[in-house]
Formats: C-alpha cells, structure tokens, sequence
C-alpha cells in the first residue's frame, strides 16, 4: 500500500477483530456470524494525528468487498468490488484521493514519504513498491536542492542503521559474511569498534560499503531514478559515498 505522508494503516486480523471492545451502550445490529468465526479482514486507514476521515477497506470474511470512506464519523463515500484482488489495485488510488495532503509538499512531508517508500525494501523488492514519484526526492532530487548522488546515498544512509538493527547485528553479518565467503578479514568485535581498531573497523566499513553498492545497484534499476554508476570514478560521488558508509 502506498501511503501518503502523515497517513497511517492498521491490518486488522480474525483474532484481533476478536479483541476489539465494544462499548456497553453501543447499538451495534446483530449481523450473525461474528467476524472472527467469518475469518474476517480488514484494513483501517487514518490520518496519522487527524482523524476526521477514516477508511475501512473489507476484505475476506465480510459481507461485501469493497471501501467504506467515514467523515466525523458519518458514512461519505463507498466503493464496492467483484473480487479482493480489484479491491487492493485500486486500495492505493482511493487512498490518495482522501489522504493526499495538497501541494505544495513541505521537505519534510517529501523526505518522510520517500523514506517509507524505500524502507520497503526490507519486506519486498523495490520494483513491486508504489510510489508516486513526483514526490520522492530520490525519482527528483531538486524536490530538496539535492543531485542525484547525494539522493540516493541520503536514502541509503537512512536504510542501513534500519537494516542492521543495531551494532551487534552488523557485527556478526560481517563476521558471518567473512566466515562463509573466506574472506581472510580479521574477525570484528564490539570492543575492537568502540575503541577504534583500525583493522576491525576497517572490516566493518567494508561490509558496509558492500550493503551500500547491492543499494545502488537496486536504485540504478529503477529507470525513473536519474542516477548512474558511470559516477563511480567522479570524484564527488566517491566523496559522498566514503562519508556516507563512515556514518
């Protein structure tokens, strides 16, 4: 799901329809089946601190499938489908009409978004993420007055701390890595990093700077994004690129 910035969704499951209070004085009609013996889903969509509109998207298990859109929690809009699979193509369309704050798009409505968007590379390919690439920085990197270099590696340079968790994670990837491929580096430890091992650090960085070309690689693929790796012997680019994998 492509979300805009600001907007949040919640997958709710059989069991957690299960777990959901009901207030003792709400008027709810008696439906039949409850919903988590109907191996209900549904998929609620908000605005991430404003939740004058809300979406509810009804997906196997209830009774139609299709989009209900409320307003200050009167019923706006509703768009109904023949199958699941029609409701999810068209889930991030309706989303936007309702969700999309308006231009212009601050920097920071513009950073967050292309961030979500990139962060899904840690659950699926890149090329099967939506995105609307008139606002993410790394499809125009003028959106905030960078070039295309310095765009992709500030999207990289935000995934890899998420990437590896945290330093133990990193650690033991390299360590694993250079045990499985033979590498022949010297073998990294929290305390060799903290007190600035050159080696070890060394060892570290590589891995790194690895994670970061198998980034690259993944972003130069996309043809909409205006980077190329004939920047590798430019000057700037390795500049950036050592400062970037450093932090």
């Amino acid at each position: 799901l492509d979300l805009p910035p600001e907007t949040c969704a919640v997958f709710i499951t059989p069991s957690a329809f299960k777990d959901i209070p009901v207030p003792e004085d709400a008027q709810i009609p008696n439906i039949g089946t409850p919903a988590w013996e109907r191996n209900a889903y549904s998929i609620i969509v908000s605005g991430w601190k404003d939740h004058t509109v809300v979406m509810q998207v009804s997906l196997p298990g209830l009774e139609l499938v299709g989009i209900d859109v409320f307003e200050d929690g009167s019923h706006l809009a509703d768009y109904r489908y023949n199958t699941i699979e029609e409701c999810l193509e068209e889930l991030t369309k309706v989303t936007w009409i309702y969700f999309n704050p308006g231009a212009p798009w601050t920097e920071e409505q513009v950073t967050r978004y292309t961030e979500n968007w990139f962060s899904k590379t840690l659950e699926i390919e890149l090329e099967d993420a939506k995105v609307h690439d008139e606002y993410s920085y790394v499809h125009h990197p003028e959106l905030l007055g960078l070039t295309p270099t310095e765009s992709v590696l500030k999207v990289i340079e935000m995934i890899i701390p998420k990437d590896y968790d945290n330093l133990e994670n990193a650690i033991k990837m390299a360590n694993d890595l250079n045990r499985d491929f033979e590498l022949r580096d010297p073998m990294i430890t929290r305390e060799g990093i903290l007190k600035g091992n050159e080696p070890e650090c060394r060892a570290l960085l590589g891995r790194i700077a690895v994670e970061m070309d198998q980034l690259l690689d993944t972003l130069e693929d996309l043809k909409e994004v205006p980077f190329s790796r004939l920047n590798l012997k430019n000057k700037h680019y390795r500049q950036v690129f050592d400062e970037t994998a450093k932090k």
